[in-house]
């Protein structure tokens, strides 16, 4: 009865949000590699690969809002089970929030220009790589018209299967040229890239048969300690 009462006492104290993040981990499936032109190329887009990112509202209510691009392609080339390049394009027309009015004031002059700025790029001119799968992948990055140096960190794992890659990082929009609305939302976006898990709503085409079409759904991902935002990403496995 004592252990009872006292499980019953920590879910209530604990957050929402934190007890909905213990749900199990969505698995990863390895995307295929190809040969092309003489190198190994894995193919990226949104049935094989999600891209997402969550903004918080300043002050003691963060409030989290998550959002993705639904429309990218890009590619890594792999020597030696190892990334050596790294390339993504991405619609920001594509952009998808969990509200209507959300994703129509992020396209608008407050935030992205999408109408101005409809596409953004990236692509490395380096990638560090050190033990344990983890590397760092430098290179240029072009957002809201502005192009800058940029670096993430990132997990790989290469497989007769396929490729996989997680990352998490911060951006801050505002070396970008995004810099209205900092009063009330932070500069600093939380970004993730899952290469192997599909982007929500998009059927799998990494052969995991996965359909992620319920968005709402999102915020089970999410862990929200304070001003500390982070995210569920899947196992590699």
């Amino acid at each position: 009865m004592h252990k009872l009462f006292l499980a019953t006492a920590l879910l209530v104290l604990l957050p929402l949000s934190a007890v909905m993040a213990q749900k199990p981990e969505t698995k990863s499936t390895p995307v295929s590699v190809n040969s092309t032109n003489g190198k190994l190329i894995c193919e990226l887009a949104p049935g094989n690969t999600s891209i997402e990112f969550i903004g918080i509202h300043v002050g003691d209510k963060p409030k989290p809002r998550l959002g993705g691009f639904k429309k990218f392609k890009g590619q890594v080339e792999i020597a030696d089970g190892k990334p050596v390049a790294f390339k993504v394009d991405m619609e920001i027309t594509s952009i998808w929030t969990e509200f209507d009015n959300l994703t129509k004031h992020l396209m608008n002059a407050d935030f992205f220009e999408a109408n101005k700025f409809p596409k953004s790029k990236f692509e490395s001119n380096s990638i560090k790589i050190s033990k344990d799968g983890k590397c760092t992948i430098h290179g240029k990055l072009t957002l809201h018209g502005v192009e800058g140096d940029f670096e993430f960190p990132a997990k790989y794992q290469s497989t007769d299967q396929g490729f996989l890659l997680t990352s998490e990082f911060k951006l801050d929009r505002t070396k970008f040229g995004m810099t209205k609305m900092t009063e009330g939302i932070e500069a600093a976006v939380s970004v993730s890239m899952s290469i192997g898990k599909p982007t929500r709503g998009v059927k799998s085409k990494a052969g995991n048969g996965s359909d992620a079409s319920e968005k709402k759904s999102s915020l089970n991902d999410l862990k929200v300690e304070g001003e500390k935002v982070t995210i569920s990403l899947p196992a590699m496995t």
